[in-house]
């Protein structure tokens, strides 16, 4: 299950750096940065000022532990926590622990002390597209889960599936700079004979902000503007025959012209882990998908690609987006340019 000792599961990848809201780089997927200061020691023999406690809701961003030693990998490791990780630091204040899968399914065991915050009701119910929802009911919605800014947010889902990277996308679209997936999900917990309880956890409510960011939501135009721009590569993370037209789940199959396909699993090994980094900075630049591109992930509705998203910026692309309307917007839409093939 584990990639190896904790000492070297640390090492490679299970760290957790000090992040944007709350230990640095939107499960749960929207960011900031920095620390609160220390508190200095009075400098004369007069009695100080007591100093106000922070609330219980409002945790520092040094309440969690940051690493122990430098990660080498990814170029950001802050992204990914192993269950090694997750389980010393389970218990750490600021920390809030969200399960992206169907409620149904957090009912019949979760990680201890985890909320539930099914990837869907952050939808958008008045879009078809599986678009992210109004900047006012994500911040209802975050907050009504405990997540504040200042969280370190780990989401998951069982491992090898989609729900917890399309939350942690919608996290950092959302602005929250300090989340994190847990690498293998819940299958991988449970290997390692991780604590899952039934018992529902009510989170204590916390204030989240939202900063979109729309570089992260790219658009139909966007895409167009795309083809035949060198600087720009469209990710298309759907399965080989959709992307050759010959699996339709629209009014047209195919693909955008100029677009790269990478399946969504690929970005997995035998397990439910994702690969190595080696192996996935050759996966993609094997297929052109460079750093010094913008890359716009898409797949049928902005979930596959949400991964591909999740993956490379792990490895440190400096201009990723995920096109939530994807081909269920493209591929209904007569006017849009389509390729057929490979």
């Amino acid at each position: 299950m584990a990639r190896g000792t904790l000492a070297s599961a640390w090492t490679r990848r299970g760290t957790i750096g000090t992040g944007i809201a709350g230990i640095a780089a939107m499960v749960v997927s929207a960011c900031g940065a920095g620390g609160d200061a220390a508190a200095k020691p009075a400098t004369t023999p007069a009695p100080a000022a007591p100093t106000k406690a922070p609330a219980a809701s409002e945790p520092t961003k040094a309440a969690v532990a940051p690493p122990a030693s430098a990660v080498k990998g990814f170029a950001n490791p802050n992204l990914l926590v192993s269950v090694e990780w997750l389980m010393q630091h389970q218990a750490d204040a600021g920390l809030v622990v969200v399960d992206a899968r169907p409620s149904a399914d957090y009912e019949k065991g979760h990680l201890a002390g985890a909320v539930n915050l099914p990837v869907v009701e952050t939808f958008d119910p008045a879009q078809p597209k599986n678009l992210p929802d109004t900047t006012a009911k994500l911040e209802a919605l975050f907050g009504s889960k405990g997540i504040g800014n200042e969280s370190k947010v780990v989401v998951y889902d069982n491992g090898k599936e989609t729900p917890a990277a399309r939350l942690f996308w919608t996290l950092e679209f959302a602005g929250h700079g300090n989340v994190a997936v847990l690498d293998g999900g819940l299958k991988a917990w449970q290997g390692a004979n991780g604590k899952v309880d039934t018992a529902p956890v009510t989170a204590k409510p916390a204030a989240f902000a939202s900063k979109l960011d729309p570089a992260k939501l790219p658009t139909k135009q966007q895409c167009t503007l795309a083809i035949g721009d060198p600087t720009k590569v469209v990710l298309d993370a759907r399965s080989p025959a959709e992307f050759r037209g010959e699996d339709v789940r629209a009014k047209f199959g195919g693909h955008i012209p100029g677009a790269v396909n990478v399946d969504w699993v690929e970005n997995f090994g035998g397990g439910t882990l994702l690969k190595e980094p080696d192996a996935l900075k050759a996966l993609y630049a094997a297929k052109g998908i460079t750093p010094d591109k913008e890359v716009i992930a898409l797949c049928q509705t902005g979930q596959r690609s949400s991964v591909s998203y999740l993956t490379l910026r792990l490895l440190g692309y400096p201009k990723v987006g995920n096109y939530a309307g994807s081909w269920i917007e493209w591929g209904n839409d007569e006017a849009t340019q389509k390729a057929q093939g490979a």
